[in-house]
């Protein structure tokens, strides 16, 4: 999912920041990816991780977005998640270097 700078942006002064629900998508994304296949993941991972299970399935499924420790943690453990933060950091640093102008 790219982010777009609009011209209306760009006129307002908005800085483009990637959404929550935009957020909680790239890591439920990243997270099914990593942990569909587990069998009984939720209980698992956050048995091992310290998690309750609900806060768990709720960044699994896209409900929430986890806390930036456990966002930290969780990018520890999922490379894909890492990947997907660091393209979202690129885009937004693009977004905001042309907004400047």
């Amino acid at each position: 999912m790219m982010m777009e700078l609009s011209r209306e942006n760009v006129s307002r002064n908005v800085t483009p920041i990637p959404s929550s629900e935009i957020c909680a998508e790239a890591v439920s994304t990243a997270m099914q990816q990593r942990y569909g296949d587990l069998r009984n993941a939720a209980k698992r991972v956050s048995r091992a991780r310290g998690w309750s299970v609900k806060a768990f399935k709720n960044w699994l499924y896209g409900t929430n977005a986890p806390r930036m420790q456990d966002l930290i943690v969780l990018m520890a453990d999922c490379p894909e998640l890492e990947q997907r933060v660091g393209q979202m950091v690129e885009e937004t640093r693009k977004c905001l270097q042309q907004s400047k102008l």
